[in-house]
């Protein structure tokens, strides 16, 4: 049995999964509903501290261990290298296609699909022309993302 919980953040419910081998998703959710205690507790719990303190405006990266066995190599390549986009900055599609030797359609598509909301900070990745993209669904949570960590910006 996996671990399930639900992290209320400024931008509304987060649902929190894991497993033995790691933190697993975390993404918007609607309205709560039981938690399960499974194994990887220890991850849901990390990833609490982790947005915790990046709500109170950390800058530093999770620390915790990933479970991305479900995705490909591309996939894993390409959100690695999104987590490695500093805190307050933004990259372009198209410059972190060029990183990767991938289209920048391809890195809006995987973009899309990364499973852990902030862990991979899918808000830093904009359009080249400065315009902030999609976010499934959520632009709005990504403006405010961008705009919370400006803020917060310490050099």
């Amino acid at each position: 049995m996996s671990a399930l919980a639900f992290f209320s953040s400024p931008l509304g419910w987060l649902r929190v999964e894991a497993g033995a081998q790691g933190l697993r998703l975390v993404r918007f959710a609607g309205v709560p509903s039981d938690e399960e205690r499974g194994a990887g507790w220890r991850f849901v719990e990390e990833f609490f501290d982790f947005a915790e303190a990046y709500f109170a405006g950390s800058q530093n990266p999770y620390p915790g261990r990933l479970d991305l066995s479900a995705a490909s190599s591309r996939q894993r390549r390409l959100w690695l290298q999104t987590m490695q986009i500093p805190y307050g900055r933004t990259l372009s599609y198209a410059a972190l296609g060029k990183l990767l030797d991938m289209h920048p359609r391809s890195v809006g598509a995987g973009m899309r699909a990364a499973p852990l909301l902030l862990v991979i900070p899918a808000q830093r990745v904009i359009y080249a022309d400065g315009g902030i993209g999609g976010f499934a669904g959520r632009e709005g949570a990504k403006a405010w993302l961008l705009q919370f960590e400006k803020r917060n910006l310490r050099v």
